[in-house]
């Protein structure tokens, strides 16, 4: 019960895998040998040390085959033997190999269901399955959400900038209406005085010369 729980999760781990490209081969040199869990731990440390991105990633893809191999034997005592090893080195390595977009969600998820087959009669290796494939779809879903509310805000942040500079051009233009409305109407009021300056001169001379 206990193999067929392991392999209905791990078959519908890699059924996920397949859905994002094909797999490539490892090369021979990368590849780990399962000789002790240990002796894997020291081989992906020495992987990581190298800091080639290439060479870690195809590392860890052969532990995934090799991991994988031993369940399909049926060693379940085995491959949790290694698989408690392994979850290890992914942890204390979680955020290098995250910078360096190396992805373990599958191993992660095979390991995961190696370090907690279920003691109830009652679960199902459809239930186990299930649980694999909804933790790889959430962080999918992650992913896209996080990249949406990027582009969001991207697009928001474009068009308050533009709205800014749409209103800094608006007030401008009203600025230099009041200006020129206010320069024509202290020219026509100065008209306006000049005109009447003269017509008054010319009034108060006619009157001297009637006077006169």
């Amino acid at each position: 019960m206990k193999k067929l729980i392991v392999m209905a999760a791990v078959a519908a781990t890699m059924s996920l895998t397949a859905c994002s490209g094909s797999k490539t081969e490892t090369a021979e040199e990368d590849e780990i040998e399962f000789t002790t869990p240990e002796a894997v731990v020291s081989a992906l440390n020495e992987k990581m040390q190298s800091g080639d991105v290439t060479t870690i990633s195809e590392a860890v893809e052969s532990v995934q085959e090799e991991l994988l191999e031993i369940i399909d034997d049926g060693d379940m005592k085995k491959a949790q033997a290694y698989a408690s090893q392994i979850e290890v080195f992914i942890n204390e390595n979680a955020e290098k190999l995250e910078q360096m977009n190396i992805n373990t969600l599958t191993l992660t998820n095979t390991i995961n269901a190696l370090m907690s087959i279920p003691n109830a009669a009652g679960q199902t290796a459809r239930d186990a399955a299930k649980a694999v494939e909804a933790d790889a779809q959430a962080a999918k879903d992650a992913a896209v959400e996080a990249a949406k509310a990027q582009a969001d805000a991207a697009v928001e942040s474009a068009k308050a900038q533009a709205n800014a500079a749409v209103e800094a051009g608006k007030a401008k233009v009203n600025e230099t209406v009041e200006e020129g409305k206010a320069k024509a109407n202290e020219a026509v009021q100065d008209a306006a005085d000049k005109a009447n300056k003269a017509a008054s001169d010319a009034i108060n001379d006619a009157v001297n010369k009637i006077k006169l």
